[in-house]
């Protein structure tokens, strides 16, 4: 019988994230044949895995699941995510609605908003990986 192991789960939450990533990258060279609502929802699945990939990484379970305080839960372990990845989280939250109490209408990215959060996961993505990988 296998025993639980945050590493184990750290660097498979970051292969799923990873995966979705991979999708999504694919678009930066040839448009993708899904419409931009998937590949927005494909980039969410991708950050929560990171994140959650992270949050193990320090032994924790994610608590949150939207991207700014997931950012902020990590950031309290990681001191190398940087103001730039913060934006990358603000700007990934503002076209969900769930979470909101203003009543603000769900938006879908346009290819140069999905484009830009596609290059910040990228970046995430670096960074995670580097952590995890130690």
């Amino acid at each position: 019988m296998e025993f639980f192991s945050w590493k184990k789960q750290s660097k498979q939450l970051f292969r799923d994230g990873e995966g979705y990533l991979n999708t999504l990258e694919k678009h930066l060279t040839k448009p993708s044949r899904f419409d931009n609502t998937l590949l927005f929802n494909i980039a969410i699945m991708s950050y929560e895995k990171m994140f959650a990939a992270l949050l193990a990484h320090y032994e924790t379970d994610a608590l949150h699941h939207t991207p700014v305080a997931m950012f902020n839960e990590a950031s309290e372990y990681d001191k190398g995510l940087t103001d730039e990845m913060k934006e990358i989280a603000k700007f990934i939250q503002s076209f969900e609605s769930i979470c909101s109490f203003e009543d603000k209408p769900y938006r879908t990215p346009a290819n140069e908003e999905l484009i830009r959060i596609i290059h910040g996961l990228l970046l995430l993505k670096q960074h995670i990986a580097g952590v995890i990988n130690q």
